[in-house]
This record gives C-alpha cells, structure tokens and sequence, in this order.
C-alpha cells in the first residue's frame, strides 16, 4: 500500500502538518527541523542583501523562497515538474527558455544532488546570469540518501567553490556539526523505519504524540552539540554564494564541464 495514496498516509499528513508545520516554516519538534534550520536561517539573512530584480529559482516547487527577498521581485521559476511556482516546465537536457544573460540572480537550494545532467545545468546557469549576477546555491554534505533513484551526488565546501571556476566566492558556509548530524539522520531513520509497512505505519500514528517529544529532543541535543563541535568537519549541509565576473565568457564553464 502506498503510504502517501492511502486515506490513512492523507490524513497522518494533515495532522501532522498541522502541527508541525510545513517548509519552510517548520516548527522544533518537526523530524526535519534539523535539516533547514541553519539553511532557513542563512537564506533569511542572504536573499535580501542580493543585488537585482529577476531572480530564476531553479528547481523551485512551490518557490517558498521568493518572499524572503528584501523588494519587489520578478519571479521565474523552473522545474522538471509542475509546482506552484513553476513557470517552465524543463526537461533537464534542453536549454532553458530564457534569453542570455537575462536574470540578476539564480537561486539553487537543495536541487544539484538530483540532477543527473550536472555540467547542462551549470553551462544554462552561467549562460543566463548576468555579468556580476549572483548564484546563491545549497546542497547536503552528510545526508541520508534521498529522493531515490535521483540522488547523484555529495559536496564538500572545498567541492562547492570547483562548480564556477573563475567565480568570486561571497560565501560559504558549513552548516551544522555533528549534533544536527547524528540528530537529523537518526529521525530521518526512525521515519523512514516506520514507514517500511503498514503495520509500523499504524504504530507511528498511534504514538504520533511521544515522536512529536523525541523529536523536540532531538533537535534541540543536536543544536545543543553543534555549539560543542569545533572541527569544522561533521557539517551536514552547504550554502555558497557565487559572482558572475562582470566580463566572463559562457564559454569557460561549458569546457570545464563538457
């Protein structure tokens, strides 16, 4: 039985939504607060220092993101499917239907671990930004696997400043330390456990309310640990913002990378 299909999976979902909370406003004892709370945090403070109008988010969904920038913006968003952003609808190896560098920001969170054609989506994105455009892009170091079959990939902070050769870094950030680590992928385990049938599915629902406690604790152990962690090794997530040069040629990613 599908578990997302069936009245029982429809009706967990409401509950637990409603209270819980759902992206990007999700509240502590969420299994998945730890995941987007050090992203959510950062985007809250990066998107409005961002400079320009027409921002292309990549991968969007339902864009969650677009009210966070500062001012009025123009919103283009993409997507292999349909969403409640989603101006185009792309198929992820023909070029994106926007003109050259015609958009002032590309926003990429949590998208290039699922793309197959990693070099396509980097030649389109170098190709529509503008010179001195920002790229502001996130992606899981430590995750559980996700999204399958379409999880390809990892970074490192180190891997995420190779993406754009010849881009000035503005940012990047380690994300987490081992408490939100072991945290996340703990509730991420117990939550994909309990999922494995419709026996453990039943249970999960009926102990919702000690799962809503586990969680909280979790979370908050996991933040807890991380002002504890000082390798600057155990991060789970990444956040970089990049700058076109003002004079780069297209060209120059689409030989890194082809």
């Amino acid at each position: 039985m599908n578990r997302e299909k069936s009245a029982l999976g429809r009706l967990y979902r409401r509950i637990y939504n409603a209270l819980c909370g759902e992206h990007p406003q999700l509240r502590p004892w969420h299994f998945q607060y730890l995941d987007a709370f050090y992203l959510y945090r950062a985007l809250k403070h990066a998107l409005p220092r961002t400079q320009g109008s027409v921002v292309l988010d990549v991968g969007c969904g339902d864009a969650p993101y677009q009210h966070w920038f500062a001012r009025p913006i123009q919103h283009i968003g993409i997507d292999t499917q349909a969403g409640g952003g989603v101006r185009h609808i792309i198929d992820g190896q023909s070029p994106w239907p926007l003109q050259d560098e015609s958009v002032d920001v590309v926003l990429c969170t949590q998208v290039l671990e699922h793309v197959m054609d990693l070099p396509h989506l980097l030649t389109e994105t170098d190709r529509c930004l503008r010179g001195a455009g920002q790229l502001v892009a996130s992606f899981p170091f430590i995750y559980n696997e996700h999204g399958s079959p379409h999880d390809y990939r990892r970074f490192s902070v180190h891997g995420a400043q190779l993406l754009f050769p010849g881009w000035r870094v503005l940012t990047v950030q380690r994300q987490g330390g081992i408490g939100s680590t072991l945290g996340l992928l703990w509730l991420n385990w117990r939550d994909a456990a309990m999922n494995r049938s419709f026996a453990t599915r039943l249970l999960k629902a009926l102990l919702l309310p000690l799962w809503l406690v586990e969680s909280l604790v979790v979370n908050m152990l996991g933040l807890l640990l991380d002002k504890l962690d000082r390798t600057d090794s155990f991060y789970n997530n990444v956040m970089i913002i990049l700058q076109k040069p003002a004079d780069h040629s297209n060209q120059s990613v689409e030989r890194q990378y082809v």
